[in-house]
């Protein structure tokens, strides 16, 4: 008898442990996923009638090839300078603050509406393309996505990658 209530209360204490280590890995309130969003392309650009108002920024990673990457961009700076590189290598190093912006981004499939009319570009309109590209070249399963983003978002993003392209000009020596 003793040893069955023991093996009733061993089992009971598992149970309770498991259960604790559930509750404590569960998901926070409004996070979807605990995992890291595995990403293999990010893209913003903007054309505009003005050339200080445009700009193109490009980033493809491959965390399996060693983390390594490639950063190309055009913006011009504040004193009306262009600035300019063409696939410079970056490291995952160089992409954990737009890797940590990434993953706070609502990463889900969206429908984008187009009316008939917004496919007729005016001569001097300005356009905007933004999208991540989710997924490896290793698993070939990646899928575009075109999250929207908050001015908020658009403007945090541009400081993250401009101080990314300030960081690796110098040391591409440009």
């Amino acid at each position: 008898m003793h040893s069955k209530l023991w093996k009733i209360a061993k089992m009971l204490l598992v149970v309770l442990v498991l259960l604790t280590v559930n509750m404590s890995c569960a998901p926070v309130k409004g996070e979807d996923k605990m995992t890291h969003v595995e990403w293999s392309t990010f893209y913003m650009s903007r054309n505009h009638q003005f050339r200080t108002l445009c700009y193109r920024f490009e980033v493809n990673y491959d965390p399996f090839k060693e983390g390594q990457g490639t950063f190309s961009c055009f913006f011009v700076d504040k004193k009306g300078g262009n600035c300019l590189l063409s696939s410079a290598e970056v490291t995952s190093e160089d992409l954990a603050e737009l890797d940590a912006f990434i993953q706070k981004l609502p990463l889900t499939e969206q429908e984008q509406k187009q009316k008939q009319t917004d496919m007729l570009f005016a001569h001097d309109a300005t356009t905007t393309e933004f999208y991540i590209t989710l997924g490896s070249y290793k698993n070939k399963n990646r899928r575009k996505i075109k999250p929207q983003l908050s001015s908020m978002q658009q403007d945090e993003a541009m400081d993250i990658l401009k101080r990314l392209y300030v960081k690796v000009s110098k040391r591409e020596g440009k």
